[in-house]
């Protein structure tokens, strides 16, 4: 490794023969899948086991240790396939006959 001295240039990423490198690294997925699944796996649990449940994005994201914007878009996600729907500014479970 080679250092250099503080405020000189910054080594430009190139390959072995000096061209540069037009993408150095692959994109990477942000979002935790393993997480998302765990995440939505207790939702469910936690509708299934108390049907009368009652929760709105800010309850929801305390219970599960989530920031709001992920809450709501996972409520939203259960809201869509059906297992959820939005009782004013909550979420409760949808019951079969509903």
């Amino acid at each position: 490794m080679q250092l250099r001295p503080m405020g000189g240039p910054i080594p430009s990423l190139a390959d072995v023969k000096g061209r540069p490198l037009s993408m150095p690294f692959p994109q990477l997925e942000r979002r935790d899948l393993a997480r998302r699944a765990a995440v939505v796996r207790r939702i469910t649990a936690e509708f299934t086991e108390m049907p009368g449940l009652v929760l709105s994005v800010k309850q929801a994201s305390r219970l599960l240790g989530l920031d709001e914007a992920a809450c709501e878009r996972i409520l939203s996600a259960l809201e869509e396939d059906g297992l959820l729907r939005r009782r004013g500014g909550s979420f409760a479970r949808r019951d079969l006959g509903a």
